[in-house]
């Protein structure tokens, strides 16, 4: 009688192992009316992987979260690494937002925040030739924190397109002054020559020495932005961006503010001034080269390397083990299936 039982219950436990077959994705093999049936009892496998996708987006802000922060900003030692320019004072970046308007979020620190001007059209891809000046809308100064964001931000707008930033690049900046009298957009920008020649050697950080930690720079931007400005004349801001992982050579713009009577309102009443963006005499234009704005150098984020649709729709790359395993999991699901 034992060994009966024993043979029983031999054959009781081989029948639930032929029944339930767990896979390792959750699916399993059940037995029903007498036929295998194949049923998921999960997900499917473009759900896991999704899945896997914002776990590995987790784990990632997790980690950047409890990374070491450094610096005059408490940015993390990952992203000073990657950006040397956060070390300073005189920092820019650009993001590129899709948001109402698609446009690209030019900011520059000052005091412990980042001036900002939305560009419709960006930076590059200006020409005498053609659009020699571009409208640059100042908007609310940002925090620092604000500087390496990248994200969806789940919005959806007409045509598909969604809401988010990708961050475009991170450099230095540095104020200069008008390099003729052509740039200059008022008399204060229009030094004798003697009176250059006497500044030069007053101010020895004219002549190139060091500034390691960019506070003459953010000094002189701050006074180019905040100084009176004489009736009938134009505030304006000659400036360079260097340093960057995609603008790594000198790039000289100017802003020029707008008279008061084209200024506009944003919806909470806060005044928009409006500026121009141009170019110096010098330079006839930046061009989109390397495969235009949305080609593989241009249209891709420093941060991440993915592209603004990529970023909008909370796309994060597959870790390489997972395009690995698609091959050996192609065959498992389907319609045959």
């Amino acid at each position: 009688m034992f060994t009966l039982h024993l043979l029983k219950q031999k054959r009781i436990s081989k029948r639930k192992m032929t029944q339930t077959q767990d896979d390792p994705i959750g699916r399993s093999t059940r037995i029903q009316d007498g036929k295998p049936v194949t049923v998921n009892n999960v997900e499917t496998h473009s759900q896991h992987i999704r899945t896997m996708d914002l776990e590995h987006a987790s784990r990632e802000v997790e980690e950047e979260s409890e990374e070491e922060r450094v610096g005059i900003w408490g940015f993390t030692r990952s992203e000073i690494e990657r950006f040397p320019a956060l070390r300073k004072r005189n920092f820019w970046c650009i993001q590129r937002h899709s948001a109402t308007a698609m446009h690209y979020d030019l900011r520059m620190q000052v005091d412990d925040g980042t001036v900002s001007w939305a560009i419709p059209k960006g930076l590059l891809g200006i020409s005498k030739k053609g659009e020699s000046s571009r409208l640059a809308v100042e908007t609310t100064i940002h925090p620092i924190s604000y500087t390496t964001y990248e994200g969806a931000d789940g919005r959806n707008f007409s045509a598909g397109r969604k809401g988010g930033t990708l961050l475009w690049d991170i450099g230095e900046y540095t104020i200069t002054k008008p390099s003729s009298a052509l740039d200059s957009t008022s008399d204060e920008d229009r030094p004798s020559k003697r009176k250059r020649k006497s500044r030069s050697k007053e101010d020895p950080k004219e002549e190139g020495s060091e500034d390691r930690d960019g506070r003459y720079q953010e000094d002189l931007f701050r006074q180019f932005l905040y100084r009176k400005i004489g009736y009938g004349k134009s505030r304006s801001i000659h400036f360079i961006i260097h340093g960057g992982r995609k603008v790594r050579q000198f790039n000289h713009f100017i802003l020029v503010l707008a008279s008061s009577n084209k200024h506009t309102f944003s919806s909470s009443g806060q005044i928009k001034k409006n500026w121009f963006l141009r170019l110096p005499r010098e330079v006839d234009e930046y061009p989109w080269d390397k495969g235009g704005e949305e080609g593989d150098f241009w249209g891709r984020s420093v941060k991440t390397g993915r592209t603004l649709k990529e970023v909008t729709e909370g796309y994060v790359k597959r870790p390489e083990r997972w395009e690995r395993e698609e091959e050996r999991f192609k065959n498992w699901f389907g319609d045959e299936d």
